[in-house]
């Protein structure tokens, strides 16, 4: 499982965001993280919406961060629980009407507290190096990646600093997936890159 975490602050203005999301959708990628920071919700619902019509919906799936309202609005494939939320699995479910819920995992006491969450599907977990996004943020590194993969009930999708020189590292950990920003939203080749990531997970 690959995952597009969307960051509107990585682009120069919002047609040169939708136009990334579109060529990504159209490159390959299934699964697609809408996460909008700073937006008032008007702003949120209307970009999730914009979203929702740039995506070839045939081939790529929706997953709404922390924003229930605009996830019922677009009928979002998931909903992403943060680290801070103390939403459960099932009340995550409820409100954003989504059928596959993920959640936030920075550490072996959240991974330990949310293990048996039944209605959880899956666990990012990270940051596990250095990245664009978190450039000062404390890293879990591999080794402790490790650990919590394999303390995990849950599949994981490994997050934070992942690309090209490291990825080997994150498929050998047992993780079911990976989770980027940055090698998607700065790729000059993007069917390239997408089609790279894809040969380790697909």
């Amino acid at each position: 499982m690959i995952i597009y975490v969307t960051d509107f602050n990585k682009f120069s203005d919002e047609k040169s965001f939708l136009e990334n999301i579109k060529q990504s959708s159209l490159c390959g990628i299934e699964y697609i993280q809408i996460r909008l920071k700073n937006f008032d919700q008007k702003s949120k619902t209307k970009l999730a919406e914009k979203i929702n019509n740039v995506i070839d919906k045939n081939s790529t799936k929706l997953i709404v961060n922390s924003d229930y309202k605009s996830s019922k609005i677009i009928s979002a494939y998931g909903f992403h629980i943060t680290s801070e939320s103390t939403l459960s699995g099932t009340e995550a479910k409820k409100i954003s009407g989504a059928n596959w819920i993920s959640k936030s995992i920075h550490s072996k006491e959240e991974l330990l507290f949310n293990n048996k969450d039944e209605n959880i599907n899956a666990f990012l977990i990270g940051t596990i190096f250095p990245s664009n996004s978190h450039p000062n943020g404390k890293t879990l590194g591999i080794e402790n990646f490790k650990e919590l993969v394999r303390l995990s009930e849950k599949p994981v999708i490994g997050i934070g600093g992942i690309d090209t020189n490291n990825i080997e590292s994150i498929v050998n950990s047992g993780a079911e997936g990976i989770a980027m920003i940055s090698e998607i939203a700065f790729a000059s080749n993007l069917r390239k890159v997408i089609m790279k990531f894809k040969s380790y997970y697909d």
